[in-house]
């Protein structure tokens, strides 16, 4: 056990069942991203061995709070939503700032070897106001957001509208450079692209035990070629992108409608996905297809 000022830190290892309540407590109460309450999800962020975790019991063994620091550093931390107000989140923070190295504006570190120079990025998949006024009265800044959004696929999405001549392709092998060229190509002017390598760009998507080659297209256009894809997972639209080129002419929607038309009918329930806040246009054809918000995830760093 640790203690800063009133607060005692319990050590956690693995993913307690403890955790895992707390975050589908947190998850209920903010929205944000869904699969901060996958065991997967939990496992990457706050076991390991780079993985120094810490909760704080309530009286009944469930946790008010807890905190994870890894390497790099990171921080993610969760505070229930029935015990906000009580200056837990603020301690937590603390904890894991000074935990990761960081020194605290405002008052001196407990340990004297403590750099004052490291950068911290503080990982918030359950974005609210009140975290974002406590992040930055440590000196945070935001580098990093997404809004969450969900539509509901009991009912069937309208038939997707395509120009004159288009013509899908699905995700396979001999197809699958084409997506990646064209994902470049939609994305490569955006602020923060990561122009993944095409094998590892490849990789991510085919790895991923849930993913839907399906319903993940690529459309081309006469005299335009490949012009805009969609990659998808079960229960997710992945990525969306349409070359500049061949913008403004409803590919988006169409792309959308047709892979929620084709998970619906795999069996897919409902599709999440996530869209950065600097890309309103993305936004807003989402929410007109029917998306609804559902929270913020976020990056903070300092």
């Amino acid at each position: 056990m640790t203690a800063t000022g009133e607060t005692t830190w319990t050590e956690l290892t693995g993913v307690p069942a403890e955790l895992l309540a707390l975050a589908h407590r947190c998850i209920a109460a903010d929205g944000g991203m869904p699969l901060a309450t996958d065991l997967r999800f939990l496992g990457r962020r706050w076991s390991g061995d780079e993985v120094t975790a810490f909760g704080l019991p309530a009286a009944d063994g469930s946790l008010l709070a807890a905190g994870a620091v890894r390497g790099g550093p990171a921080f993610t931390g969760l505070v229930d939503p029935a015990a906000r107000g009580r200056g837990f989140g603020s301690a937590l923070l603390d904890q894991g700032l000074e935990l990761a190295g960081r020194d605290l504006p405002g008052r001196v570190a407990a340990h004297a070897d403590i750099a004052a120079d490291v950068e911290i990025t503080v990982e918030s998949e359950t974005l609210t106001d009140d975290a974002v006024a406590l992040f930055e009265s440590r000196g945070l800044r935001q580098v990093f957001a997404e809004d969450v959004l969900r539509i509901d696929l009991t009912e069937a999405p309208p038939a997707a509208v395509w120009p004159a001549e288009a013509t899908l392709s699905t995700w396979s092998q001999p197809v699958a450079r084409r997506f990646h060229a064209t994902y470049h190509g939609a994305f490569r002017d955006r602020p923060g692209f990561p122009a993944d390598p095409v094998d590892e760009w490849i990789a991510e998507n085919e790895d991923d035990e849930d993913f839907l080659p399906d319903s993940s297209l690529l459309v081309t256009l006469p005299g335009l070629g490949d012009a805009g894809f969609i990659t998808t997972a079960r229960g997710w639209v992945v990525q969306v992108g349409v070359v500049p080129s061949a913008r403004r002419l409803g590919l988006a929607a169409a792309l959308i409608t047709e892979a929620l038309a084709r998970m619906r009918a795999a069996g897919d329930t409902h599709a999440w996905l996530t869209v950065n806040v600097n890309n309103p246009g993305a936004a807003a054809v989402y929410r007109r297809l029917g998306f609804a918000d559902r929270g913020r995830r976020a990056r903070f760093r300092g």
